[in-house]
């Protein structure tokens, strides 16, 4: 775990501290209600089923591979679950348009709840970078992966 007294859910600070995340195209980080505390480059609000696939993606396998993601009205083929990640892509990769996706499920060390990271990466950025980033942007700023 990365040591840190930088715990906090202050939308400022975490805004700050997100766009240092470059290879990050779309944030969206929720509380353990499925409210949002901050996001970076929707294009609109997530719907409430949008949020609940999310919230409840780690409960079983099938709940997040089968439908996949949905996030302000893009899909996602979820293809990886790997609690407390689950992550994927959209679009044709060889075609250099994919966009892929990431879910954090994250213990607050601010108020011992959970809380959700997902972030979208544009193609050549793979999970395989981002993935480790977002672990570290949680174990630094929000609590230990859950």
């Amino acid at each position: 775990m990365v040591e840190s007294s930088a715990y906090t859910l202050d939308k400022k600070v975490l805004d700050e501290e997100l766009a240092k995340q470059t290879e990050w195209h779309r944030v969206l980080l929720l509380n353990h209600e499925g409210k949002p505390i901050t996001s970076r480059n929707l294009a609109s609000e997530p719907s409430s089923e949008e949020i609940a696939l999310f919230l409840h993606c780690l409960e079983d396998r099938d709940k997040a591979v089968g439908p996949g993601f949905n996030l302000c009205g893009d899909h996602f083929d979820v293809l990886r679950f790997h609690p407390p990640l689950v992550y994927g892509r959209r679009g044709p990769p060889n075609e250099g348009e994919g966009e892929g996706i990431a879910y954090c499920r994250v213990k607050s060390q601010v108020n011992n709840k959970h809380l959700h990271l997902v972030v979208t990466y544009i193609l050549p950025i793979i999970s395989a970078r981002v993935v480790p980033q977002m672990l570290e942007f949680a174990k630094k700023f929000l609590g230990e992966p859950t």
